[in-house]
């Protein structure tokens, strides 16, 4: 049984552990993200010596966030890391071991997740969408991944959907949803409830359940431009707001009112992974980079 050591990047935090070629995790863990290149280097290294005493290792799955080159490996924008702006991750990880190596976008290694062991193992074209501090997602075609020509494909947050031009990142996040209930509610950012208590008072505060409402109509504005531009077999929603079930239900009813839905409505369901997609999905390309050609 082939082992992969999986990462996955974050601004807070980054996750790792050791995967199987069936996509069963054996072993996982964490440490606060890095605030240099040396240190992300030396706590990276340190993770895969540590790995490889345990395990017999053959390849390395990286999930990053930002713009991604996964042919050359440099990150162009690398999200909350821009220490790590213009870095090629490649020769970096290539330097720390000489184990195979793959580094990809986080929301397309998500997406991938999905698409291995996850909600999306039945299609072979999905679209997942990642709702969090902004909006970021993949796209899966014939189930290959679509990077798009400048590794930027999925970038959904830039979709224009507010009544004002306002882009998802804005007025469709998680974070654009807790400023709308923020501002109905008159609190101040640390009086705000967390977004699931938010759900349970809707029904029981018209000012709220006005803002979420609307909010749902933002997102529901850009799912549907999804749809229409590459016509999955499935949406995927990631994200925290994805085990809300009012979520769904919010966005079916708004998706309703939309000319041509009939034709074009595909279904719409929650991610199933959480944050473990993003490993399995770097770990999922780093299988197919060191399986030997035939």
């Amino acid at each position: 049984m082939q082992h992969f050591i999986g990462f996955d990047v974050g601004g807070t935090h980054i996750k790792h552990g050791v995967i199987d070629e069936e996509g069963h995790e054996l072993i996982s863990d964490e440490y606060d993200t890095p605030e240099d290149e040396q240190t992300f280097r030396k706590k990276c290294q340190e993770v895969i010596e540590n790995y490889q005493k345990e395990y017999d290792i053959v390849a390395l799955g990286v999930s990053f966030p930002g713009h991604i080159n996964a042919h050359t490996g440099v990150a162009a924008k690398a999200g909350a890391l821009t220490y790590m702006d213009g870095v090629n991750l490649l020769e970096l990880f290539g330097e720390l071991t000489d184990l195979p190596a793959i580094v990809e976008n986080d929301a397309n290694c998500a997406a991938l997740g999905e698409l291995w062991r996850g909600a999306g193992k039945t299609y072979e074209n999905i679209v997942c969408i990642t709702v969090g501090t902004g909006i970021g997602g993949g796209i899966i075609l014939d189930g290959s991944l679509y990077r798009g020509s400048h590794f930027r494909a999925g970038e959904f947050g830039v979709i224009p959907v507010g009544d004002n031009g306002e882009c998802m990142h804005e007025v469709a996040s998680a974070s654009g949803l807790m400023e709308s209930c923020r501002q109905a509610l008159a609190l101040s950012a640390d009086e705000m409830p967390h977004g699931k208590e938010l759900f349970e008072k809707m029904d029981s505060d018209v000012h709220l359940r006005e803002a979420i409402d609307l909010w749902a109509r933002n997102l529901a504005r850009g799912v549907y431009s999804v749809i229409s531009m590459f016509d999955p077999q499935v949406v995927l929603i990631g994200g925290g707001i994805s085990e809300e079930e009012k979520v769904f239900k919010l966005l079916r009813r708004h998706l309703e009112t939309f000319e041509q839905w009939d034709a074009l409505q595909v279904p719409i369901q929650p991610c199933q992974l959480g944050n473990q997609a993003g490993r399995l999905g770097a770990v999922w390309l780093a299988k197919k980079k060191a399986a030997p050609r035939e």
